[in-house]
């Protein structure tokens, strides 16, 4: 979106004699400048490059832009109004949604309608007006969306786009080009949360760089440090897990090119983890050419892994295909937990290489 630039009155530099007795006031307490109402997030986070918005804004306490109300099922994006210059005689403004403007955005390609959608009525409410009292200069109104409408299975992966213009001032000049802010709300991203990586705070030998606990004679394969694994995946000469080639120092587990099967073979870490939301995940892979069905799991109240076979349809872990990479899944309390791998290679020539695995959480879970 194009849009013009604010604008400021040139300060023209005074000059005052100075008589004994007599008092005038400093440069700071003069007046000058429009003062005109604009909305201080359409200019937030780009600096006036556009007017777009992101929700969430940031991974940390100090950027979230929104607020949870859990009991009412909301989530309040916050937004508001404010006046340049010196004056706060106070004033009101309409609140309105754009849709012309969304509408123009999809038209001109600058966003895209397959991952882009417009924010639908039923999912939010906004005032349609608010009132800066006098001695003030801003103000802030909520979008404040359904929880659950938004979280409905078709706006899943999307960004949901709309928006917010203040109109109307009482008083004041309104400033146009900073009248109205685009709102992108990245679903995942809001209703997952923002993701910390805990990853060396639990997981022990999580990789970049893996650390083997003993190398074959020929120096290419070995076994992981810190990590349990199973008879079957000790198929490279007794040693299996690790390995350091070309692509530098990794997970990997592989059957063919001269070494056997590996069936049912795991490799898994016992972990404690407090109540919250969390995902393990093993990618991004350096090579993902497993032929077989292969499952990253995480198994609470349990000392390791479940066997391959019992393995789809099972209630009691949470388990994904490497498809996915990662397993995401909430704790309600202390809990402890086996995270890992499971494979079953029947087939010639096929595994996996990784650098490293990851352990998240995502204190804003919603």
């Amino acid at each position: 979106m194009k849009f013009n630039k604010t604008l400021w009155l040139p300060v023209t530099v005074i000059v005052l004699a100075l008589q004994i007795g007599s008092c005038k006031k400093g440069a700071s307490q003069l007046p000058y400048g429009f003062s005109m109402v604009y909305m201080p997030q359409s200019i937030l986070k780009s600096g006036g490059v556009n007017n777009n918005y992101p929700v969430p804004s940031g991974t940390d306490t100090s950027t979230y832009n929104y607020v949870v109300d859990q009991a009412k099922g909301k989530v309040n994006i916050i937004l508001g109004v404010s006046v340049s210059g010196p004056d706060k005689s106070g004033y009101g403004v309409d609140i309105k949604t754009n849709t012309d403007t969304i509408g123009q955005l999809f038209t001109s390609g600058v966003i895209d309608t397959v991952n882009y959608k417009l924010m639908p009525d039923a999912m939010f409410t906004l005032p349609s007006h608010i009132d800066i009292p006098s001695g003030k200069v801003a103000g802030t109104f909520y979008l404040s969306i359904d929880l659950a409408t938004m979280k409905k299975a078709e706006y899943a992966g999307k960004k949901l786009i709309l928006a917010v213009s203040v109109a109307n001032p009482s008083k004041y000049a309104l400033n146009k080009a900073l009248a109205t802010t685009i709102v992108i709300i990245d679903v995942d991203g809001l209703v997952i949360g923002p993701a910390n990586d805990i990853t060396s705070k639990y997981i022990q030998n999580p990789g970049n760089n893996f650390v083997a606990s003993s190398m074959d004679a020929g120096g290419r394969w070995g076994t992981l440090a810190s990590w349990a694994t199973n008879t079957a995946i000790l198929s490279h000469n007794g040693k299996g897990g690790y390995a350091t080639d070309g692509d530098g120092i990794n997970m990997d587990l592989e059957s063919g090119w001269g070494s056997p099967q590996i069936l049912n073979g795991k490799v898994y870490q016992t972990i404690t983890l407090p109540a919250g939301s969390y995902t393990f995940d093993l990618a991004p892979f350096v090579w993902q050419g497993t032929k077989d069905i292969t499952y990253v799991v995480v198994a609470p109240n349990s000392d390791s892994l479940p066997d391959y076979s019992s393995i789809p349809g099972n209630t009691g872990i949470y388990y994904a295909p490497f498809t996915n990479s990662a397993v995401s899944f909430k704790l309600t309390e202390s809990t402890k937990v086996t995270v890992g791998v499971v494979v079953n290679y029947t087939q010639d020539q096929q595994g996996f290489k990784t650098h490293g695995v990851h352990l998240y959480n995502y204190p804003k879970h919603l």
